[in-house]
């Protein structure tokens, strides 16, 4: 299987080995997975082999290309009986409907048949850390206990050090809050109630997530690993742009395999009035403050737009109509996609000439 990255794919991805496993008893599984992601599916016990890239750089569509028929020349060879590409690039952006899991999902041809949850198998190390880290900072002393995830990877909000900081302390103002600040920045606050998550890695983020009550994140590694087998959901504050490019939002997610969004509330931007208030809420009555400050996620297709250039660059008209099909199977004949489409093409010669003359003025410099 290849799932090169990111942290959140792979955890997904985890699902798909799962269902390996039991579509072909006895098999051997190798997964190909970036080195800068393989902690993910460490001691899986779906996982016979792992395969460490590190020469593919992520959205280097002529690597990966290279990668999948340097895998697919070894099948015809003999040396594997199957090769399942899962990664969300090049060919499997035509299974793009909104959500990555799904894409991730359609990339295997047999349908998906256990629990969508995904795998994470912690080591016995890794709790102990996290048990260390909760009663280092006395965790235990304070009602709520809120795991921040800021800096994501994922692109899907820009929220700064300073923005978490500010509405850290004004969170704390509570004597019974406490803020984990999550990400891989260095945080040294005089307030011992903002505490520095950087400390920790990913996998023993999801083994303190057992000691939280609440999570503040924006669709990235950190909100994903919560919903792993691995660690505690927590009911969560979403922070939301709806204009990203690559649209992968925790509660259209879940709608889309039928889990609860119940503990779910959406904020669309970076109002931090708005945010502490609803926090401030969350933490005495979470379903009033749903019912107050949650919004509905605007549809849009832009991500359709670049799918469908992409695909134009390179002639791939066949990889057009599947991403068309596979929308339209959740959308219907909705007017605003195709909107998109129409608008690719018409764009695609300028759009074109725009990143060819880019490209040669990045180069000159």
């Amino acid at each position: 299987m290849v799932q090169l990255f990111s942290n959140g794919d792979c955890l997904y991805a985890t699902t798909v080995a799962k269902q390996i496993k039991a579509d072909y008893p006895g098999s051997h599984l190798a997964w190909a997975i970036a080195g800068f992601c393989k902690n993910i599916i460490d001691e899986n016990p779906y996982v016979d082999e792992v395969i460490e890239i590190n020469d593919v750089p992520k959205n280097d569509r002529s690597a990966f290309r290279k990668l999948k028929k340097k895998f697919q020349h070894e099948k015809t060879a003999g040396f594997w009986d199957e090769v399942f590409v899962t990664q969300n690039m090049d060919e499997n952006l035509a299974y793009y409907d909104g959500c990555i899991r799904t894409g991730v999902f359609h990339a295997y041809p047999n349908p998906i048949t256990f629990d969508r949850k995904p795998v994470l198998r912690l080591k016995e190390t890794e709790k102990k850390n996290a048990a260390a880290f909760a009663s280092l900072h006395q965790l235990q002393n304070y009602q709520v206990r809120l795991l921040f995830e800021f800096a994501p990877q994922s692109g899907q909000l820009p929220i700064t050090k300073e923005f978490a900081i500010r509405l850290s302390e004004e969170l704390v103002k509570d004597p019974q809050v406490a803020v984990i600040l999550s990400s891989a920045f260095r945080i040294n606050h005089a307030n011992k109630k903002i505490i520095d998550g950087s400390v920790l890695t990913l996998r023993e983020t999801a083994a303190v997530s057992v000691y939280c009550t609440h999570l503040i994140g924006c669709s990235s590694g950190i909100t994903w690993i919560t919903t792993s087998d691995g660690a505690q959901q927590l009911p969560m504050v979403q922070l939301i742009n709806p204009d990203t490019i690559w649209q992968n939002f925790v509660s259209r997610d879940f709608e889309r395999f039928g889990q609860s969004t119940e503990t779910i509330i959406d904020l669309l931007g970076l109002d931090e009035e708005k945010i502490k208030d609803c926090l401030q809420l969350c933490f005495q009555d979470f379903a009033a403050a749903r019912k107050k400050y949650s919004q509905i996620i605007p549809l849009k297709f832009n991500t359709s737009r670049n799918i469908v250039y992409n695909f134009l660059c390179h002639l791939q008209f066949g990889c057009i109509l599947k991403h068309i099909r596979t929308n339209r199977q959740v959308y219907g004949n909705n007017v605003a996609f195709y909107k998109e489409v129409f608008l690719a093409f018409l764009f695609f010669p300028f759009t074109l000439l725009r990143n060819i003359l880019y490209k040669r003025v990045l180069k000159k410099k």
